[in-house]
This record gives C-alpha cells, sequence and structure tokens, in this order.
C-alpha cells in the first residue's frame, strides 16, 4: 500500500421506499466515476443475503476523494437520503480536516502499518 493511497469500505442499507433513489445515484456517479475519474483506482459495490451493500472505493490519494465528492454532488445527495450507513471505515493517512468532515466520531479510521504488495 502506497503512502498516500486511501480506501473508503461502507457498509450500508437502502432504507425502504428508496430504492428508485438508490437507482438515480448510482446512474449519476458510476458513469462518471468510470469516464472521468482516472485517481479511482477501483470502485466496487456488494450486497449480502440481508439485502445490504457493502461499498469498496480505492483512491489514489486524500485529493481524489475531495474531487470526487465534488464531481459528484447530485449524486451524492441521492446516496445520502436514500441510504442509512451501518458503518464507514477510511484506510489510509488522512488529514484531520477528512476526519472531522466525514467521520466525526461515526466512523472508523485506520493508517498504514504493515503491509506486502506484489
Amino acid at each position: 500500500m502506497s503512502d498516500t493511497v486511501v480506501y473508503a469500505l461502507f457498509h450500508y442499507r437502502v432504507k425502504p421506499g428508496m430504492e428508485d433513489r438508490f437507482q438515480d445515484y448510482l446512474a449519476k456517479v458510476l458513469p462518471v466515476t468510470e469516464a472521468q475519474e482516472p485517481y479511482i483506482l477501483g470502485y466496487e459495490i456488494f450486497q449480502a443475503p440481508d439485502g445490504s451493500y457493502f461499498q469498496h472505493e480505492h483512491y489514489e490519494n486524500e485529493e481524489a476523494v475531495w474531487k470526487h465528492l465534488e464531481l459528484t454532488t447530485d449524486g451524492q445527495k441521492d446516496f445520502a437520503e436514500a441510504t442509512e450507513m451501518i458503518h464507514l471505515t477510511m484506510v489510509g493517512n488522512l488529514t484531520q480536516k477528512f476526519r472531522d468532515t466525514f467521520l466525526d466520531g461515526e466512523g472508523t479510521d485506520f493508517k498504514p502499518f504493515r503491509s506486502v504488495n506484489r
């Protein structure tokens, strides 16, 4: 793991009756992420048997996260409205500003400790 890479790991559920709004989020964000954001190294969403979701986002650095949120603001509003966060985990060297803005006691963040990469 590079010293600048950031991972965002979300476990969430879609609120009852908000499935269409969640689909709006996907329709707005995923095409932009794929076509216009080379600094996003990975963006994957998985669904559990209970219907909850696990989302894994892999960024070049913290600045890439800020850029992504700015570029996809409308879709992010849909996500916030349609979902209920179960847990947020951030992995990487994050600034205090980032922690205060996104975690604010609600999530967990981990700094790099040891790794083996191939």
